[in-house]
């Protein structure tokens, strides 16, 4: 009886659990923009549980993480998030006030001659009721092989193949871990394998020639194009990133002693580096000006 109503009390609990999230969906892009692992996550939070605490593991070979508040249509804010360690794991921590909500995780494959390796692990400090996590198979891969056996298939409009698990009433702080495995003899990325693709795809609907209609009414070619948002969001990621980067160099510049502005002072030749004298013209090693 003790055992039954402990049964009864435990689920309870769970079920009492606050599930913040109107939607939640990770999508793993192996070698799609660059030789690594973007990780994308787009979710949108209940208006009634904003503000959010969001606490979510990351990989530990995480490069840089970014924050973009609001969705694809608006002017996107991008953050950049500080990596944070907690008993040899990394995760981010970060308060939320807009509904919708985008992480972008890059990270590194593991490779090994032509094989890649590849995991994501989900695990964050809210439940969920209906998650997903999807994942592109690269236009690049050979004998692509993927660690779940309970999938749903499905094509984009390029006929890109992705491959997606749902994850019902996931709990919080419990983990769900994914892999992957395949060959990339090519040693190219999908982005450009695809956009060689849609440009032979346009060449070839050019040439084709044009069928005479009984009612002289002709149907415009379907031509697929790259959608606009990702390289436009992805843009605008690297200048963040690029940004950052040379604020830090800028930095690190002002708290270095500068040699060149020593060389102007006269106390080196600015040819050849021998010391000269603050009083000479022209350096008696080599016989530049000074």
């Amino acid at each position: 009886m003790k055992q039954y109503l402990f049964f009864i009390i435990t689920l309870s609990a769970l079920n009492a659990q606050s599930k913040p999230f109107n939607s939640f969906n990770v999508i793993i892009y192996p070698e799609y923009y660059f030789e690594g692992i973007m990780a994308e996550l787009e979710a949108e939070i209940k208006q009634e549980n904003l503000p959010l605490g969001f606490k979510m593991s990351v990989p530990d070979n995480s490069d840089s993480i970014f924050f973009v508040s609001g969705d694809s249509f608006s002017d996107p804010d991008v953050k950049n998030l500080k990596i944070l360690k907690e008993n040899n794991r990394s995760f981010i921590n970060v308060n939320i006030k807009d509904a919708k909500f985008r992480l972008f995780i890059f990270y590194d494959l593991v490779k090994n001659n032509d094989k890649r390796f590849g995991s994501f692990e989900l695990e964050l400090n809210h439940p969920i009721d209906d998650a997903h996590i999807i994942l592109q198979e690269p236009l690049v891969a050979e004998d692509f092989v993927f660690s779940e056996k309970d999938i749903e298939p499905f094509k984009d409009q390029h006929g890109i193949n992705f491959k997606r698990i749902h994850l019902n009433n996931f709990l919080a702080n419990t983990n769900k871990s994914i892999s992957f495995e395949y060959r990339n003899p090519s040693g190219d990325i999908s982005i450009n394998k695809l956009q060689t693709i849609l440009s032979n795809d346009d060449q070839n609907t050019d040439l084709l020639p044009v069928q005479p209609t009984s009612n002289s009414s002709i149907l415009p070619p379907i031509r697929h194009k790259l959608p606009y948002w990702q390289p436009l969001l992805l843009l605008s990621v690297i200048a963040t990133i690029v940004g950052w980067i040379y604020s830090r160099g800028l930095k690190n510049e002002k708290s270095m002693p500068s040699k060149v502005s020593n060389q102007k002072k006269g106390k080196f030749c600015t040819q050849c580096g021998s010391p000269v004298q603050l009083k000479d013209k022209f350096c008696s090693n080599c016989g530049g000006e000074l």
